[in-house]
């Protein structure tokens, strides 16, 4: 889990001053039956279960400055993929 954490931590660091050319970092999460987000720029996992469920919380990449949430059912397991994308 440590280790998923300090993925988004780098990631995010990468993706500073993404611009002018310069390839930025961002990350999709897939949860149980399919691919439920991309292009976030940092994903916390909370430690504390809400409602018995474990939750992750990104900023919304679609909506800036709106934060999102991805709820994780009972038994799913979550891959939380990087990718770097280069302007043209």
């Amino acid at each position: 889990m440590r280790r998923v954490v300090w993925l988004a931590v780098l990631l995010s660091l990468a993706g500073c001053g993404g611009g002018g050319g310069k390839p930025t970092a961002t990350l999709s999460v897939a949860c149980g039956e399919g691919t439920q987000l991309y292009g976030a720029t940092s994903i916390e996992i909370l430690g504390e279960v809400q409602n018995g469920h474990s939750q992750l919380v990104f900023p919304d990449p679609v909506n800036p400055g709106k934060t999102g949430t991805i709820t994780v059912q009972p038994g799913d397991h979550c891959t939380i993929t990087p990718a770097i994308t280069t302007p043209k």
